[in-house]
C-alpha cells in the first residue's frame, strides 16, 4: 500500500496574466503527467515522500521500477538508531561508487562497472516499522538496458520448481543445453527466464555433489557409472 502526501497546484499570485507560469511549474506538471502515464502502464515511480508498509514493500517497488528502466540496485549507507535498529539506509543504482581496476595484473587492467551513478532512493524507517521515502534521483549517468534486465544479479532467481526440474533431467540423463531449452519453451522463451545456462550448470554442479556426499564411496560408484553410460570412453577405478 502507498500514501502520497498530496500536491496542489496553484496558479501564480505574482500578477502574472491567466494561463502563464513559470519555466519550473511546467517541468513540474510534465513530472506528473509522465508518472500518471508510468502508472498507466504498470509502473510504479518512487517518489519522495511515499510511505510503504515495511523494506521488504520499499524493496520490491525499486527492484520492479529497477528491472523496467534497465539497472541493478544495491543496498548502501544504512544507519541505526540507539536501540541498534536499522533507522535510515539508501537503495542504490548497481554502478555507484568509484570506478577502479579488479585486476591483479598491471598490464591487463580490468575496469570495474562502476561509475559513480547517483541515481538512488533514501529511506527513513519510523518507530511503527513504516518505510518513508525521503529522497529519490532517478537521474544515471550511463546507458540503460531494460532488455538486459534479467541478467542482473539482483534479479537473478532460481524457484523451486525449476531446481527440481533441473535436478530430475540431470539424473535421466539429460544434457544441460536441452535442460535448459525445456525450460526457455516453457517459459515463452529466453528473454523470460531469470537465470541463464551457466546458473544452471553451476547449480547442477552443487547439486551434484550434496548426491555424492562426502566419503559416500557407493554415490561416487553410482556417479561414475552413470558418466560411463553416458559416455563410453569415460573410464574410472576404484582401489
Amino acid at each position: 500500500m502507498v500514501e502520497l502526501e498530496h500536491v496542489s497546484f496553484e496558479p501564480s499570485k505574482n500578477g502574472a496574466e491567466a494561463g502563464t507560469c513559470s519555466l519550473e511549474t511546467l517541468n513540474k506538471e510534465r513530472e506528473k503527467i509522465l508518472q500518471s502515464e508510468d502508472s498507466l502502464h504498470g509502473k510504479v515511480v518512487p517518489k519522495a515522500r511515499m510511505i510503504l508498509n515495511s523494506e521488504k514493500e520499499v524493496y520490491n517497488l525499486y527492484i520492479e521500477f529497477a528491472r523496467q528502466e534497465g539497472f541493478g540496485i544495491t543496498k548502501r549507507s544504512t544507519r541505526s538508531g540507539e536501540d541498534g535498529k536499522l533507522k535510515y539506509y539508501t537503495l542504490s543504482c548497481v554502478r555507484c561508487g568509484k570506478r577502479i581496476s579488479t585486476a591483479k595484473n598491471d598490464f591487463n587492467p580490468r575496469l570495474s562497472t562502476k561509475m559513480n551513478c547517483q541515481a538512488k532512493i533514501n529511506v527513513i524507517i519510523g518507530n511503527d516499522g513504516r518505510c518513508t521515502i525521503s529522497n529519490v534521483n532517478l537521474e544515471h549517468n550511463h546507458t540503460l538496458s531494460p532488455h538486459k534486465s534479467r541478467f542482473q544479479k539482483c534479479n537473478k532467481k532460481m524457484d523451486g520448481y525449476v531446481k527440481m526440474r533441473l535436478e530430475l533431467n540431470d539424473q535421466a540423463g539429460i544434457g544441460l543445453s536441452k535442460n535448459f531449452h525445456s525450460l526457455a519453451v516453457e517459459s515463452g522463451g529466453y528473454e523470460n527466464l531469470t537465470y541463464t545456462e551457466k546458473d544452471c550448470r553451476n547449480y547442477i554442479e552443487k547439486a551434484r555433489q550434496l548426491r555424492l556426499g562426502v566419503g559416500d564411496a557407493e554415490a561416487l560408484g553410482n556417479y561414475f557409472s552413470r558418466m560411463h553410460q553416458r559416455n563410453s570412453n569415460f573410464f574410472y577405478m576404484v582401489l
